[in-house]
This record gives structure tokens, C-alpha cells and sequence, in this order.
């Protein structure tokens, strides 16, 4: 590779200075790293998992492959520690990394529609007052729920909100959809894990709007009756690896089981 996009966390002091050291390592490898898109082969973002979670929409729009570089907390999604820099480096310019796809999550609501690598929520606009989401699968009523909201996850995503819901964690090589009620004032408050092409209408009931986030970005706020369509998003991300983090060593590293 010759080209990279680097996507770097602006509000980070730390997150500039990694950067620099990678574009500069970079440079001695004859490879260019900089912000400027034109021609990139593949993306390195900067940051933590939101950072990478932002340039994701770059990569699948471009159908280029992305990675993280982690800085600060401990990070799900960027796979790389700064020291690691050199390692990267080098499988860059030598094409020596695998590619490993993840699936994507897509919400469709009236004209609106997008896509997330993480998750898509359905949640309550006002503070004080639980929603009620009437939910469909395949076209086959499931439940209704009394609830603050409603989490629709891709496996790598089971690890973030859907987790601190009360959600699964599900290996990112499974190919699935996770739905976790937030909050809910129900009977049924476990998660539900769903086949790939599952098809899941959400309908808001009785009076009170509701809010859509698609990785913690709001897309838009929807009515009581108006369908809520969430399937399998196309295409897959495509994440650059080296290998060197498989899932248990991940999910050890994110939770600090190896000091519990």
C-alpha cells in the first residue's frame, strides 16, 4: 500500500501526537499518510472506538479497509496500541494482513435511512416518560415494550450499550442480530438473538415520540405508528488485522479480566 487516510480524534492531544508518529513512520516505509482521501488504499483512525466507529462510513462507502490505533481507555474496536505502530507499519507496506468483515446493521424509517457497524437504538425523547415499541419479526408479532428504548446490535456491537443493557457478548465472526430492551417494564427483559436475515419492524405506540441513534449519532426522531424497518445493512466493514488480538484476548483485555 501507498496510500492511507489517517482519521485522527481532534480533541486529543494525545491522539495528534500518536498520529504524527505514525505518518511519519510512515514515511520512512515510502508509504503517505495523511487526511487527504484521493487514491487512499485503506484507512488508519486515531483514537479510541469512536473514532473508529466515525471513519467506518468512510471505509464502507469506499469499500476500503480500515484499523484502529488505540489511545487512551482500552479499545474494542482499534486492535492497535501505539507501540505497536512499527508492526503496522511494516504489514502496510507489505500487504502481510488478513481482512476480516464484520457485519452491518441498517434502519430504514419514511426517506430516512443508514447504517451502523455497532448499533441502532430506538429511545425515549422524553426523560421522565417510558415509550411503548410494538416489535415484528419477519413480519410476526413479537412484543410490546414498555421501555426506555430498544437496542438492535451487531455482534461486534454486543459490547457496547446492548452489553451495559443486559445484552450477550457474541463473538464478532457470528453472523446474527441482537435485540436488548432498555429498562424495560416487562416480563420479556432478556436479549433475543436473531438469524442474519431476520427482518425487525419497530412501532412506537400510543403518544409519546421516540428518538433513532445509529452509533450513538441521532438520525432522526420518529412518531407513534410510523414503522421502524431494521435489517442486515450491506455491505460488510472490512477491518485490517494483524491477528495479534483474537476475540477471548479482546474481550479480556476490555473488561480487565486478566487483574479480576
Amino acid at each position: 500500500m501507498k496510500r492511507i487516510l489517517t482519521v485522527v480524534r481532534d480533541d486529543n492531544d494525545e491522539a495528534g501526537e500518536t498520529a504524527s508518529r505514525f505518518i511519519d513512520a510512515c514515511a520512512e516505509a515510502g508509504i503517505e499518510a495523511s487526511p487527504d482521501m484521493t487514491n487512499a488504499e485503506a484507512i488508519v483512525a486515531v483514537g479510541g472506538d469512536g473514532t473508529v466507529l466515525g471513519a467506518a462510513a468512510t471505509s464502507i462507502e469506499h469499500g476500503i479497509p480500515l484499523c484502529g490505533i488505540n489511545v487512551g481507555r482500552v479499545g474494542y474496536l482499534a486492535e492497535f496500541e501505539p507501540s505497536e505502530i512499527p508492526h503496522l507499519v511494516h504489514a502496510l507496506g507489505s500487504e502481510t494482513f488478513s481482512i476480516e468483515e464484520r457485519a452491518t446493521i441498517g434502519v430504514s424509517v419514511g426517506d430516512v435511512s443508514s447504517s451502523a457497524v455497532n448499533d441502532i437504538v430506538v429511545e425515549k425523547v422524553m426523560s421522565q416518560r417510558i415509550i411503548e415499541i410494538a416489535v415484528r419479526i419477519n413480519g410476526e408479532p413479537l412484543a410490546t415494550y414498555r421501555a426506555d428504548g430498544i437496542i438492535a446490535a451487531t455482534p461486534l456491537g454486543s459490547t457496547a450499550y446492548s452489553l451495559s443493557a443486559g445484552g450477550p457478548i457474541v463473538s464478532p465472526e457470528l453472523d446474527a442480530l441482537v435485540l436488548t430492551p432498555v429498562a424495560p417494564h416487562s416480563l420479556l427483559s432478556r436479549s433475543i438473538v436473531l438469524a442474519p436475515d431476520a427482518e425487525v419492524e419497530f412501532t412506537l405506540q400510543g403518544e409519546r415520540p421516540g428518538s433513532i441513534n445509529v452509533d450513538g449519532r441521532h438520525l432522526t426522531d420518529v412518531e407513534p405508528d410510523t414503522p421502524i424497518i431494521v435489517r442486515r445493512g450491506i455491505p460488510n466493514v472490512r477491518f485490517l488485522s494483524l491477528g495479534q488480538h483474537p476475540f477471548p484476548h479482546a474481550v479480556r483485555e476490555q473488561f480487565g479480566l486478566d487483574h479480576a
